[in-house]
């Protein structure tokens, strides 16, 4: 028997596009085995358009408005009951018609995933799609774009930028969602599950645009900065907390940590990650001595196999050999001269032009990248 699965929406004053958001998912080449909507308290009607609904199956639970995270939760929970898979729509997006069965067919090609996103388009408040020269538009162009060359894994794409931008890009096994519920975050539940995901690699993606995201009035878009700051900063803290005992165990994970760490830094969001710098700082003047030397001997006692082998230990053998410091550059050119093929220094520096983190680092005006473009140009030094 095949498992059964369920698409769940949080509702909340969508009275205006809830209805075209059911339709959707009851539209599915792969249709839902049950469609359940949590109503978060709506004031505008959205309750009354989806319980006309209820002859073709769809479910409704109303309850006392207490944020996304609180109807997510509930509708997981309720959906988990009998259903092995769960994929979530927001009360104002759309399902692609191959949505779930293409999202399904990948999860069940790779068992070791639970979780897995699409491409999207962005549509506008009445379902057209945004114009080329809209900035929210280009920003998802960015945000894709960053992951188009393959030198990212998941985890430095998602610490540079939220490009699955949404929890209506999620769908995953009912276990995933009930293991790590959506935290009380306002604006980066979605982000937080899927950071998580990724981090402990159960994430993965479909190469297609199953989904149309609406953005328009009445998006939880942040004016401020600030408390979308203020979160960013505390689902880092979280995050750090719930990986903290594993990390000494698995060196995977702690791989992944690493990369999504370094990517952070070049961040394409409101994310400061100084400013997190800055909030550990602060933690460990308030704690005792005893304690920091506690935890820094705890690591000694692990066993880590980072605690033998320095951080570019390769490049630092080619700095004592030269007796300088090496550019990193130079390093580029010699390695593609030993090969000794102009076939593989063009291979080489393709790969250099069509890196995100090269071009991005040049952007921000950092020499070593601007010279790593200006050796990859094919007019450069043979």
């Amino acid at each position: 028997m095949a498992a059964r699965c369920a698409v769940v929406i949080p509702s909340y004053n969508h009275a205006r596009y809830v209805g075209a958001a059911l339709e959707s998912a009851l539209a599915q080449t792969r249709p839902p085995d049950r469609v359940v909507v949590v109503d978060d308290g709506s004031s505008d009607g959205s309750a009354a358009v989806v319980a006309g609904f209820g002859g073709r199956g769809v479910e409704l639970v109303v309850q006392e408005n207490a944020g996304a995270h609180a109807a997510l939760n509930r509708a997981v929970a309720l959906a988990a009951d009998d259903c092995a898979w769960i994929a979530i729509l927001n009360s104002d997006d759309l399902y692609e018609p191959r949505r779930l069965e293409a999202c399904l067919a990948h999860l069940e090609a790779r068992p070791d995933l639970g979780v897995v996103c699409s491409e999207l388009a962005v549509i506008d408040d009445a379902g057209r799609p945004l114009a080329a020269d809209t900035p929210r538009r280009r920003w998802f162009e960015v945000a894709w774009s960053l992951g188009a060359a393959g030198d990212l894994s998941l985890v430095e794409w998602l610490g540079m930028v939220n490009f699955p931008a949404t929890t209506s890009n999620v769908v995953a096994r009912a276990r995933d969602l009930l293991a790590r519920p959506f935290r009380p975050y306002r604006y980066c539940h979605d982000y937080a599950f899927l950071l998580e995901a990724a981090l402990r690699g159960r994430l993965g993606v479909v190469d297609e645009p199953l989904l149309r995201y609406r953005v328009h009035d009445a998006n939880t878009i942040v004016m401020d900065p600030v408390p979308l700051v203020r979160e960013l900063l505390r689902l880092q803290a979280d995050l750090w907390r719930s990986l903290g005992p594993e990390l000494a165990e698995d060196p995977g994970l702690r791989e992944r940590f690493y990369a999504f760490a370094r990517a952070s830094w070049d961040n394409a969001s409101s994310l400061h990650a100084g400013l997190f710098q800055v909030a550990l700082a602060q933690l460990l003047a308030a704690l005792p001595e005893e304690r920091v030397e506690g935890a820094l001997a705890a690591l000694g006692e692990s066993g880590l196999g980072e605690l033998r082998a320095p951080p570019n230990a390769a490049l630092q053998k080619e700095d004592l050999r030269a007796g300088r410091a090496v550019l990193r550059s130079e390093l580029l050119e010699r390695s593609a001269r030993s090969e000794g093929a102009g076939r593989r220094l063009e291979r080489l520096r393709r790969q250099v032009r069509g890196s995100r983190l090269v071009r991005l680092g040049a952007a921000l005006g950092v020499s070593s990248a601007r010279r790593l473009l200006e050796l990859s140009d094919p007019k450069g030094p043979e």
